[in-house]
């Protein structure tokens, strides 16, 4: 199946006839005065993380096609939530974008009592890519599987430790997950960022965590973490060989884990109509092209355009499938 036909089906989301609409010549004509200076990219986790992979590449792309430079801006912090909330007070005039994902939009509004935003707050703009998670470990960890890891877990209650991208980020969750499947009981550790935690996971600080395949892939492929298990109910062409946690899990609990993550672009609330749809426009030609699907598919990810209508579908979608994992585990921020 060629890509162009894998990149409609996949995203299920947009009909020929629609994303027709977005390349039309006439509507490109116009909206031509946007954009008319550089615009910022804001991306709520540090450089080399997963957000930060995805966001650059189509960053790039959207430089080729609209004239004027895209560039990414990193303002970690709460799980991605300061560069969210950073959003909130910029000007609606599409120079200021946000790389959202399912952490940022989906997740931490469930996790706070007072919640820090609401969807509402922002305008969506287009779906990127669907990113693929794997369980890692330093390659010293005594399991090579998860259900030694639980076994492991549950021998050792409370003495185990593994790190996340920050509370309430998506790799925080899934282990959390994990452990009310299984019954056991991991120590939380919170970093800034997934860069940061897998850091400490290739030194030995900390045993393991959930990371994209995006920023763990090429540590794997070096031997300096290894892989427990991908997150998801289909194995990755990134990683040949690497089992899901659904398949070597199932016997302990953990059939059918599937949680990946994903990632999206977002305005400012009020962002014009016609802004939105030249984005969408740009975003749609980016991820169509051959190099965007093999710079996303290397990190264990697959490009999936969806328009804004779409998006705002799935976010729903997403929000009743975390907000059962979050009751589920007990999880809350605050």
């Amino acid at each position: 199946m060629t890509f162009q036909r894998r990149f409609f089906l996949a995203g299920g989301s947009a009909s020929l006839a629609g994303l027709a609409g977005l390349l039309h010549p006439l509507g490109v004509l116009a909206q031509q005065d946007y954009p008319t200076r550089p615009v910022r990219m804001v991306v709520g986790f540090p450089a080399g993380g997963g957000t930060d992979v995805f966001a650059r590449v189509v960053a790039q792309g959207l430089s080729t096609a609209l004239g004027q430079q895209f560039l990414v801006d990193n303002r970690a912090g709460a799980g991605g939530v300061v560069a969210s909330q950073a959003i909130l007070q910029a000007a609606a005039d599409g120079h200021t974008l946000l790389v959202g994902s399912t952490s940022t939009q989906v997740i931490a509004p469930l996790l706070y009592s007072k919640r820090p935003y609401a969807s509402a707050d922002f305008t969506p703009i287009a779906h990127l890519a669907s990113v693929g998670i794997v369980l890692v470990a330093h390659p010293g960890a005594p399991f090579n599987t998860v259900t030694e890891l639980v076994s492991y877990a549950k021998s050792r209650p409370g003495q185990l430790n593994y790190a996340s991208g920050g509370n309430g980020v998506t790799n925080h969750l899934a282990m959390e997950l994990l452990k009310a499947r299984t019954g056991s009981f991991l120590v939380h550790i919170p970093y800034r960022g997934s860069a940061p935690a897998l850091a400490d996971v290739i030194s030995g600080q900390i045993p393991l965590m959930f990371d994209s395949i995006a920023s763990s892939g090429p540590q794997i492929r070096a031997g300096k973490v290894k892989a427990i298990g991908i997150a998801g109910l289909a194995r990755v062409d990134a990683l040949p060989g690497v089992p899901t946690i659904s398949e070597s899990g199932a016997a302990i609990g953990l059939r059918d884990f599937d949680t990946p993550g994903w990632v999206a672009l977002y305005g400012p609330k009020g962002l014009p109509s016609q802004v939105v749809a030249r984005l969408q426009s740009a975003v749609a030609q980016v991820l169509a092209t051959p190099d965007t699907a093999q710079r996303f598919n290397a990190a264990g990810a697959s490009p999936r355009f969806m328009d804004a209508a779409a998006l705002t579908a799935y976010e729903m979608a997403e929000s009743r499938k975390w907000g059962e994992a979050i009751t589920y585990s007990g999880a809350k921020l605050d």
